[in-house]
């Protein structure tokens, strides 16, 4: 079987801690290709599957339900998008993302994350305001190393309610896609000292913006935000070489 890596997104605000992929064995056979491309994906994107994992046909036609000839069309399709690379004796595996590509992703993000900002800032809800209030709140009384799990639990999920908010099929798609670029760096900014106080900080300034109903105010915060992190990840990827 193949073993999945665990890993956290802290501050990319998009990947929870990585689950094993549903088996695709319950879907009908006009479906099943094109689910198991989907599980493939969504377990590259989400982290499952980590950078230069190999990914062979046998495992993952066990992990999913699926005949071996259908998993190997679903990584044609994964390699064509980038995601997947195939070596001769190696086979498939998961392309590594340099950091280079890692700060052009995050700057991408930041355009996105403003627009999705800007959007729930004119179709929020009160019941989503409330969500995000408590979500923040927890997010206070769990910044310390003791509580990075949680912490990014909920994390993903303050960004999950904006995305809802804004109510736009495309960003959300969007946004996930760029997952896959940050994965490998998702601790270099939450080691920093202060960092993560000063995300709480951000991630305020981005819904009072919301709740303001100012969309202007929530895109610019939203940028300021990915901003940020992309900063703290260029200068940690500095000192460290």
């Amino acid at each position: 079987m193949i073993v999945k890596q665990s890993c956290y997104a802290i501050h990319f605000g998009a990947v929870s801690p990585p689950q094993p992929p549903p088996r695709a064995d319950s879907v009908s056979d006009s479906r099943r290709r094109d689910r198991a491309y989907q599980l493939i994906r969504e377990g590259i994107l989400s982290g499952v599957y980590g950078p230069n994992q190999r990914l062979t046909e046998m495992d993952l036609s066990a992990d999913l339900g699926v005949s071996r000839q259908t998993v190997g069309i679903a990584l044609v399709r994964l390699e064509q998008e980038g995601l997947v690379v195939t070596q001769p004796n190696r086979g498939a595996s998961v392309r590594s993302v340099g950091i280079a590509e890692a700060l052009r992703a995050l700057r991408v993000r930041e355009a996105l994350e403003g627009v999705a900002a800007s959007l729930a800032a004119q179709f929020v809800t009160p019941e989503e305001l409330e969500q995000m209030d408590a979500i923040l709140g927890e997010m206070n009384a769990n910044n310390d190393s003791e509580a990075l799990v949680r912490y990014s639990q909920l994390n993903t999920q303050l960004h999950g309610w904006i995305l809802a908010a804004a109510r736009d099929e495309t960003v959300d798609r969007m946004l996930a896609s760029l997952n896959y670029a940050l994965v490998r760096y998702q601790y270099r900014t939450v080691l920093v000292p202060g960092r993560m106080e000063e995300s709480i900080a951000e991630h305020r300034r981005i819904v009072d913006a919301v709740r303001a109903r100012d969309p202007a105010a929530a895109e610019q915060a939203a940028r300021r935000h990915v901003a940020r992190i992309r900063d703290v990840l260029a200068q940690s990827a500095q000192l460290l070489g």
